[in-house]
């Protein structure tokens, strides 16, 4: 079984709420699977700019990091998923063709959407030390 990098990106405004993203249904973090010799970071602006049209991405730390399996190509891979803090200083986004739609969500509020564990716990570590 082959084995991915993903990162994600827990983005949060200047109001402390962090943008998740719909697809297929689904609530998550914005990011996806680097590309070959990609860099983390540079795979996670890449990423963030072709979901968002956010361009101005102030990447942090390593937050978070997580694993599941999937069949994103329908051939079942183990995921590696690395979670990063990240900031913009406004609260525009730009939805892809791949999304269909956007939400930014404060820690309270996170009951109301059908988000997977792991990305909720990334979410809940970043708003909480931001004194959500």
């Amino acid at each position: 079984m082959d084995s991915q990098v993903a990162v994600k990106a827990v983005i949060v405004n200047p109001k402390n709420q962090a943008l998740i993203m719909c697809e297929k249904g689904r609530w998550q973090a914005p990011g996806g699977r680097l590309e070959s010799g990609e860099r983390l970071k540079e795979g996670l602006a890449r990423e963030i700019l072709e979901e968002t049209g956010i361009d101005d991405l102030k990447i942090g730390n390593a937050i978070h990091i997580d694993e599941w399996f999937g069949k994103p190509e329908g051939k079942r891979v183990h995921i590696i998923a690395i979670f990063f803090a990240c900031s913009i200083d406004h609260d525009k986004v730009a939805v892809s063709d791949e999304h269909e739609g956007f939400a930014w969500v404060k820690v309270a509020n996170l009951s109301n959407y059908v988000i997977e564990p792991e990305i909720k716990k990334a979410i809940e570590i970043v708003l909480q030390n931001g004194k959500d």
